[in-house]
């Protein structure tokens, strides 16, 4: 009851807030997913913040991995990787542009994108891209959906030769399965990452389900 009370709390206020001292123990998460996941519909998954594995579970210490992906809405495009397993964590913000520290309501040209961490061991680049490729229309022009402008243009940002490599080579198979349009996503080499504003940080999973219910009923 404890469980669904909580749950039920969850998806009917979206000022409610799972503070990190309530443990979520494999059944509260099982118990929050469903009710998630029927809440959303075509959601295709929501953050858990700051998902660190645990060294003492069998992860011993090695360096993440980081990967920036722009494919519309920030905070849309954090749910889509966030909840990926071997994401550790996600944050939002601005890159692919030329003004020192852009602000959300003077972006000039940058992108919102989302800055993914993830383990090499349980998640690969390529299928980051594989994940960025399916999770938005890489034809539309400068926009997803609603989201039109520059700031929501699709890029992959690539951190060296390798990711650059496998960024052509997924944009080159992404084209082959339509020649009638072109795909408009730029690759391009990451200068600076900058975060967002914390205001735009989804830090709970409250927080995450109002950004998430507040996209969805615009779409």
């Amino acid at each position: 009851m404890e469980e669904l009370s909580r749950s039920r709390a969850l998806s009917g206020n979206h000022s409610t807030r799972l503070s990190r001292s309530v443990p979520l123990s494999p059944p509260n998460l099982l118990t929050l997913a469903v009710v998630l996941a029927s809440f959303f519909g075509g959601a295709q998954c929501i953050r858990l913040a700051n998902r660190i594995p645990d060294p003492a579970a069998g992860f011993p210490d090695q360096p993440s991995r980081t990967a920036v992906f722009a494919l519309g809405s920030f905070w849309r495009s954090e749910a889509v990787f966030g909840c990926l397993d071997g994401v550790v964590r996600t944050a939002v913000g601005y890159a692919g542009g030329s003004k020192p520290n852009p602000e959300y309501r003077s972006l000039r040209d940058h992108a919102e994108c989302v800055q993914v961490e993830y383990d090499p061991r349980l998640i690969s680049y390529r299928q980051l891209l594989d994940v960025f490729w399916s999770s938005h229309d890489s034809r539309q022009v400068l926009g997803q959906g609603p989201d039109v402008g520059n700031q929501y243009r699709s890029i992959i940002f690539t951190n060296g030769t390798e990711e650059s490599r496998l960024a052509a080579l997924s944009k080159e198979r992404e084209q082959s399965k339509s020649k009638s349009s072109v795909v408009t996503t730029q690759i391009q080499h990451l200068e600076t990452f900058y975060h967002a504003e914390p205001e735009h940080q989804v830090k709970k999973l409250g927080t995450a389900h109002y950004y998430l219910k507040v996209y969805l009923s615009e779409n």
